[in-house]
């Protein structure tokens, strides 16, 4: 029901705003243009909302034991009560072990187990949401997310899940619109920072990418230790976010840094180059599209770019 009305709010409001389009297109004003292109940006906008939102009013969760048919076969006095309860406990013990050792297609099954007999157990419901995630069941995650919500509305991990759910499946909007009250819960919230400012980056908004992204790649930095893969992921997506908002000197440093961790990525190589192109260093940059070459033979792309440098 929530993304149905979501959808129609957002289905309202491209239509108001491609309205406003039009009608500052037509009217006689100075800046008509910038007005008229904000407006047409936000009926866009609105209409992604929409078409994702009416999407996901269709998720169904998958092979779910229903909690109704198992309570039906069993009587409803103290006993069978705690009874179920005591069950219910044994599966989700068994599915958190089973969840932490990495199975989680056994742990699911456990979890939907819990849940089936007792329905108010917020824990396992997160767990069976979390499972169902892992296995790229990102539908049924969200179904599983949004009615563990329902009870627990103030976890930030639910949040963040449902964010990376609607991630997963490119509904982006949807996605942000999950990454925020994560982070209003937990402001330091690395997992949350990085969908966040990743939703941001595939809708190409990458002057609002940067401060989330950057905030989850110091959260995600070690001391000590080596940095993790996740960070050096968060790197490259800082390096581009700079790139494209004109920052160009400091998405290369960006992107040796991170190409140092990587030094057998051809597309690092690739942005170091195209970095050096918008500084004026050609010679810096056919090296670096010669790198890329080298690490990606018969890319055409790379060649072509190579080509365009040796101009």
């Amino acid at each position: 029901m929530d993304s149905a009305r979501t959808a129609a709010d957002a289905a309202r409001e491209a239509e108001r705003a491609a309205a406003e389009a039009a009608r500052i297109a037509n009217a006689s004003l100075p800046d008509r243009d910038v007005l008229a292109r904000r407006e047409a940006l936000r009926a866009r906008d609105a209409a992604e909302r929409a078409w994702e939102a009416a999407e996901e009013a269709g998720d169904r969760p998958g092979g779910r034991v229903s909690a109704s048919t198992s309570r039906s076969t069993v009587s409803s006095g103290l006993f069978q009560s705690a009874w179920r309860g005591m069950r219910a406990e044994t599966s989700f013990a068994r599915g958190r072990s089973l969840f932490e050792a990495g199975k989680y297609e056994e742990a699911r099954e456990s979890l939907r187990e819990a849940t089936a007999m007792y329905p108010d157990h917020d824990q396992a419901r997160s767990l069976l949401a979390w499972s169902e995630y892992f296995l790229s069941d990102f539908r049924g995650a969200i179904v599983s997310f949004k009615i563990a919500l329902r009870r627990q509305p103030t976890w930030a991990g639910l949040y963040n899940g449902l964010g990376w759910s609607r991630f997963r499946l490119k509904r982006n909007h949807l996605a942000i619109a999950a990454f925020r009250p994560a982070l209003d819960r937990n402001p330091d919230y690395v997992d949350a920072l990085n969908g966040l400012g990743s939703a941001l980056f595939e809708l190409r908004q990458y002057g609002a990418a940067l401060p989330p992204l950057e905030q989850a790649l110091r959260g995600s930095q070690p001391l000590i230790a080596k940095e993790p893969a996740e960070a050096q992921i968060l790197r490259a997506k800082v390096g581009s976010s700079l790139y494209h908002v004109g920052r160009y000197r400091e998405a290369l440093a960006m992107f040796i840094r991170a190409s140092l961790a990587a030094p057998d990525s051809p597309e690092l190589q690739e942005a170091i180059g195209w970095c050096y192109i918008q500084l004026g260093q050609k010679q810096l940059a056919r090296e670096a599209f010669q790198r890329a070459l080298l690490l990606a033979p018969g890319n055409e792309a790379v060649v072509e770019r190579l080509r365009r440098a040796s101009r």
